[in-house]
């Protein structure tokens, strides 16, 4: 077996390092979701939409493949994707609230058309325990009459 690892003069340019996978407020909700659903159900951090999403064309295709959500809800005993959730925090760079908000239409359309609700959630609602509970139990129960409707 070949190993992957790059030859030190390779790319000398290329020094990669790693990041926390979610920022601290992102791992706050995470852990909040895991409480409330009991583990009875599976959160995806920051799945890449081509990975849960079949789309026909090619460029189709790879605008999936450049957008994620946050976080994807499913189903326990099937992994099906029943409600998504962009997690907003203030962190202050106008960029990244630039693309977000370009980004949103996309991922709008495109979960719409599936009918996984999408849930937009900033970081205060935590503190407000029982509208979060109402939104997301919501979501799910959308989702699952439209699966039933589906005949899934």
């Amino acid at each position: 077996m070949q190993s992957l690892a790059l030859a030190p003069d390779a790319a000398p340019d290329l020094k990669p390092s790693t990041l926390p996978l979610l920022t601290p407020a992102e791992s706050l909700f995470h852990s909040c979701l895991e409480s409330l659903s009991c583990h009875r159900c599976h959160i995806q951090c920051k799945p890449r939409l081509a990975n849960v999403l079949q789309h026909e064309s090619i460029a189709g295709f790879l605008k999936l493949c450049q957008r994620h959500i946050d976080f994807l809800i499913c189903r326990k005993e099937d992994w099906q994707p029943m409600l998504a959730i962009e997690f907003d925090e203030d962190d202050g760079s106008a960029d990244r609230l630039q693309r977000k908000m370009r980004d949103r239409l996309l991922v709008n359309d495109v979960l719409l058309a599936t009918g996984v609700p999408l849930l937009r959630i900033h970081a205060r609602e935590l503190a407000q325990m029982e509208t979060l509970i109402h939104k997301l139990s919501a979501a799910w129960e959308r989702r699952t009459a439209g699966l039933k409707q589906e005949g899934h």
